[in-house]
């Protein structure tokens, strides 16, 4: 990710925008692009959330932290053994923006018609269904956060980019093979994709506001109706927040 400098000039907004102007210091800006700090350093927003100044540059706190000295350095990396968590889209759309990734059909998904599809078996007192959260909870080394025997993979299909969980059970299907290949996981930060800081949410033909995610490749690029998101990692430390398994 570049960073980007501390704004000098004034922050004007695109035209047509109708926006009370607020002033940073002697520069006026518009809030909904920028945020200002201390009332001298302006930052601009970057996918729907705030960038903050270190040094004289602003960077993203989902990939970036800032030392005392004013020094920046990249966020830690999750390993196999780092928290489970769940995934937030970061987006200018606010249809999109601070929504939870979620999987159903063995995808994941977001917007506001998405849901979590789950199915499970109950055995007390080993498996007692009410106990689950039936949120959608990834594990950085590569599978899910599920009970279900032989349990559940996460991976980026290789010829669609299609993010996708395998199906539940020992069989489970493909995919396994590629369980959380090629994606770096910053701790609290960015979901990235062979080091792109985004992925593509692409809307579901006639079924309202569901968008399917997909990794930058080939031509995904290209399809229609697809938006650039960022993924951001949300930490959860409740073992009950998964599911027993994914459908």
């Amino acid at each position: 990710m570049v960073l980007l400098p501390l704004l000098l000039c004034s922050a004007w907004p695109a035209a047509g925008q109708l926006e009370q102007i607020q002033t940073c210091g002697s520069v006026p800006y518009y809030p909904s692009d920028y945020r200002c700090y201390d009332d001298h350093a302006l930052c601009p927003n970057l996918d729907g959330h705030p960038t903050l100044p270190c040094g004289g540059a602003c960077y993203s706190p989902d990939m970036y932290q800032c030392s005392e000295e004013g020094q920046l350095s990249l966020l830690p990396t999750a390993n196999a053994g780092s928290t489970p968590f769940k995934l937030e889209v970061h987006s200018s759309n606010s249809a999109l923006n601070s929504k939870p990734v979620k999987v159903c059909n063995l995808q994941f998904q977001t917007g506001a018609d998405a849901h979590t599809c789950v199915y499970c078996y109950n055995a007390p007192p080993m498996y007692v269904c009410e106990s689950y959260h039936n949120e959608t909870v990834l594990l950085p080394s590569g599978y899910m956060s599920v009970d279900v025997p032989g349990g559940q993979a996460w991976f980026v299909e290789p010829d669609t980019g299609k993010l996708k969980t395998t199906a539940a059970g020992k069989a489970g299907g493909s995919g396994r093979e590629h369980a959380g290949k090629n994606v770096t996981i910053y701790q609290e930060g960015y979901f990235s994709f062979s080091g792109s800081s985004h992925w593509l949410a692409c809307k579901e033909p006639g079924l309202g506001q569901l968008f399917s995610i997909f990794a930058p490749i080939g031509n995904n690029t290209n399809r229609g109706e697809c938006e650039k998101v960022k993924l951001v990692v949300v930490s959860t430390t409740d073992p009950k927040e998964g599911a027993y398994a994914y459908t």
